[in-house]
């Protein structure tokens, strides 16, 4: 069963979807290819979604929309947070966002592609020391992280933020230097969870199976599979172990 934790699915929201109908498209696409779960990723931050108190409401209408076309795609309310925005959202924006059972609850941070560094590392922490989990979003497409041997990325490995790539970057989709990236932290060991982030059914998809078969590469086939399915699982269902959580 496959889980996928960075999926822009809520219709007209940000640049995922515009309307419910292609919702529904994109999530028939996520089911074909093998996909059970999903969570909810819109972008949070200032130009697109800067509060998320309507986010539950909104994700209940495309359960209920799903569930009448008889999509079996269970799905979960989350966000992907722009670090520049988590010192300005309350504890309840973050608590709407966050994925996980309570004790374990993991909020996806979007760390930015250009820039500096410095200031994801400080949303990191105060994530941390509100009580939330980081998993950082496609860390092969931040220019800061990568930078200087992956010297920033080692900083949040060794502060408990884990890592989720995308399938795509591993297909190639976003460019070759993020596909050499992405497939250097699969073949590492560092990754926790491929995700598709996808936002619609022509260019950026949700076949979690692309970036499956491309893990497959330098994976054995279990552990590919398990940064599809199980891990992922474990991340919405069991959520960040509590030790993840200390800066």
């Amino acid at each position: 069963m496959r889980a996928d934790v960075h999926f822009h699915l809520l219709p007209g929201l940000d640049d995922g979807p515009a309307t419910m109908e292609e919702t529904v498209e994109l999530a028939r696409a996520a089911l074909r290819d093998g996909t059970a779960i999903v969570v909810a990723t819109p972008h949070v931050r200032r130009d697109f979604v800067t509060y998320p108190s309507g986010l539950p409401e909104r994700v209940q209408e495309v359960r209920e929309r799903l569930a009448r076309e008889r999509i079996e795609l269970e799905l979960h309310c989350g966000g992907e947070l722009g670090h520049e925005m988590v010192a300005r959202l309350e504890q309840r924006d973050l608590d709407t966002i966050a994925v996980g059972p309570a004790g374990a609850r993991w909020i996806l941070l979007e760390p930015p592609g250009q820039g500096r560094g410095e200031q994801l590392h400080e949303a990191a922490d105060e994530l941390r020391a509100r009580g939330f989990g980081v998993v950082l979003a496609h860390p092969e497409r931040s220019v800061p992280l990568m930078a200087d041997d992956a010297l920033g990325l080692r900083r949040e490995l060794e502060r408990g933020s884990l890592l989720q790539v995308n399938a795509w970057s591993l297909a190639g989709g976003h460019g070759a230097e993020a596909e050499r990236m992405a497939i250097w932290l699969v073949g590492s060991g560092a990754v926790t969870a491929l995700a598709s982030d996808a936002h619609d059914v022509t260019r950026r998809g949700p076949e979690l199976s692309v970036g499956l078969r491309r893990a497959s590469w330098g994976l054995a086939p279990h552990r590919a599979r398990m940064l599809t399915d199980a891990a992922p699982r474990a991340l919405v269902r069991r959520g960040m172990p509590v030790a993840a959580h200390a800066a």
